[in-house]
């Protein structure tokens, strides 16, 4: 069923191949509750960060959340995974300085929201696209796109990229 037909509003408008960038706030690196998971090349990282984040916002007593930060933190961790130096023909990403191809998946708390963080070692920045109708793949940034209050990505100076998501608590 269309998504206008489900809540009576139109899908957002996107402007393809064009990336979101929204400076994530400094203020959150300080947040009193911080949770990491390093997430190393190898079977299932995103099952695993889905996990991490059930178990993180189980703890915090955010259930309400998990569904939503679950499919995001997998979509993060899936395009780190696959743009993010994970395939040895596409080093050139990295960078010279960034053998390391570990992923890190960071969940914030504060009062009233929560934001999920994939960190990964390319300065590439994510694109929200609007694929073919009929494409098999490429919709992953839609899903973050709906399901988030506010997501956008950051460069880290001499470390890559932070992807983020914050959902608000209700």
């Amino acid at each position: 069923m269309p998504h206008e037909v489900l809540n009576g509003t139109k899908p957002r408008q996107l402007t393809p191949d064009r990336p979101r960038v929204v400076r994530m706030p400094s203020d959150w690196w300080d947040a009193p509750s911080v949770m990491a998971l390093t997430l190393a090349p190898g079977p299932q990282p995103a099952k695993s960060a889905r996990r991490f984040t059930r178990s993180t916002l189980t703890r915090w007593g955010l259930n309400p959340l998990i569904d939503d930060a679950e499919v995001i933190v997998a979509e993060f961790v899936a395009n780190a995974m696959c743009h993010a130096g994970q395939d040895p023909a596409r080093t050139e990403e990295r960078g010279p300085a960034r053998g390391d191809t570990r992923i890190g998946l960071r969940l914030f708390r504060r009062a009233g929201e929560v934001m999920c963080a994939v960190l990964d070692p390319s300065d590439a920045a994510p694109v929200l696209k609007a694929p073919a109708q009929d494409a098999e793949c490429g919709r992953g940034l839609q899903l973050v796109d709906a399901l988030s209050d506010i997501w956008g990505w950051s460069p880290m100076v001499g470390h890559g990229k932070a992807v983020w998501a914050i959902l608000f608590c209700v």
